[in-house]
C-alpha cells in the first residue's frame, strides 16, 4: 500500500493508536493493585496535581509582573 490508510471520520495515527495502548495498559495495571495500594497511589496523583496547579498558578502569577 502507498501509506495511505481507510479511515471512518476520525484519522487513527500512530500515535493515536499508541496513546489508547498505553491507557488500557494503565487500566489493566490499575485493576491489578489491591485496595491499599489504589489509596496511596490515588493520594499521590492527588498531592502531584496539587503541587502542579499551584506551580502553575505561581507561574501565571508572575509572567503578570506579581499582580493579581
Amino acid at each position: 500500500m502507498n501509506g495511505i490508510r481507510p479511515t471512518v471520520g476520525i484519522e487513527f495515527d500512530d500515535k493515536y493508536t499508541n496513546a489508547k495502548n498505553k491507557l488500557l495498559d494503565f487500566i489493566k495495571a490499575l485493576d491489578e493493585l489491591d485496595d491499599i495500594q489504589k489509596a496511596k497511589l490515588a493520594q499521590e496523583f492527588i498531592t502531584s496535581y496539587s503541587m502542579a496547579n499551584s506551580f502553575e498558578q505561581f507561574v501565571s502569577y508572575m509572567k503578570n509582573g506579581g499582580i493579581k
